[in-house]
Parts: C-alpha cells; structure tokens; sequence
C-alpha cells in the first residue's frame, strides 16, 4: 500500500491496519455485549434469539481475528530509529530519543512476543463459545451449567483481552513515547 494523501492528511500503509485493529475493538464490543447481555439477561430462548447468538457469536469471533491480525502487522517494521525525531506542534517541542538499549526497546520486542502469542488464546476460547452456542442453540439460555460455562469463559475471554489491550497501551504509549522525552 502506497501512502495517500487527503487534504494536509497523509496516511501511511499501517495507518490503514491501526484504523482496522481500532474499527475492531469497536466491533468486538458491540457484539460481545449483546452476546453476553442476551444470554445473562435472557430467561426464555426463541429461534431468533438463538439465530442472533449464533450470528454474534461468528461475528465476534472473526473480529477477534482479525483483531490480532490488524495488531501484528504494523508492528512488522517497528525500529527504534523510526521513533527518534523532534516534534513541533502547537503544545510545544518534543524530542524523542529511543536507541536499542533503552527501556522500550529492551522490553518492547519481549511484550510485543508475548502478546503475540498469548492473544491468540483469546480466539480459541471466543470458537469454544461460539461451538457450544451452535451446538446447544436454546440450551445456552434455559440450561444453567451450559449457561455458567458459556458466561464464564466470555468473562475469561474479555479479561484476557483487556491485559493484552493493557499490554498494548502500554507499549505504544509509555515505552515508546515515555513521559518527560
């Protein structure tokens, strides 16, 4: 991907996939919400309800997917001599100096690993769900054991995704950019 300018706006290749990891985020709370609220809340199950937790289901779990996906990507090319420079903007100058034996970098590419790996456990606990949803169909909201476990390993799921997002956060905003640089 070529870089695109729009207006005074120029986009680079990985804006695209950070813009797509961000869309993702949205999507999977969306979805996941209902998903969990529709079967917490639920006391009686209909086809429609049932057809509408399997659609959340597929969708959050492709989301998920698609979430690390759109994470990875950008990170491919993540170099410190690309982070060093000094900013001028209207709240003042920046500099920043990030050089390979620095914090971020020592730590960056350990956290980046294990996010990396860790995240992919997220999807397979959102496939169990979506598994037990389409195999159970209306057992998941009139079945109190298929209902606890379907719930808990939702809760699982959005607490691990919270640390990876934490992870994140973490990395992209305080290690690269520490404060006072």
């Amino acid at each position: 991907m070529a870089i695109v300018n729009f207006g005074p706006f120029q986009l680079g290749p990985n804006t695209f996939w950070l813009d797509l990891h961000g869309m993702m985020m949205f999507i999977i709370l969306v979805f996941s919400a209902f998903l969990f609220g529709a079967i917490f809340f639920a006391k009686t199950a209909d086809a429609v309800l049932v057809r509408r937790l399997k659609i959340s289901a597929s969708v959050s779990f492709a989301a998920l997917l698609l979430l690390i996906v759109s994470g990875i990507i950008p990170d491919i090319g993540f170099t410190a001599a690309a982070l060093n420079g000094t900013t001028h903007n209207a709240y003042g100058t920046f500099t920043t100096h990030v050089t390979d034996t620095s914090l971020g970098n020592f730590t960056g590419p350990v956290l980046f690993d294990m996010m990396e790996h860790v995240s992919l456990i997220v999807p397979g606990i959102a496939a169990v769900v979506g598994v037990l949803i389409f195999a159970y169909g209306s057992e998941v909201i009139t079945v109190q054991s298929v209902r606890r476990t379907v719930l808990t390993l939702m809760v699982l799921a959005g607490v691990w995704t919270i640390v990876i997002g934490g992870i994140g956060v973490y990395l992209t905003k305080v290690l690269t950019y520490p404060l006072g640089s």
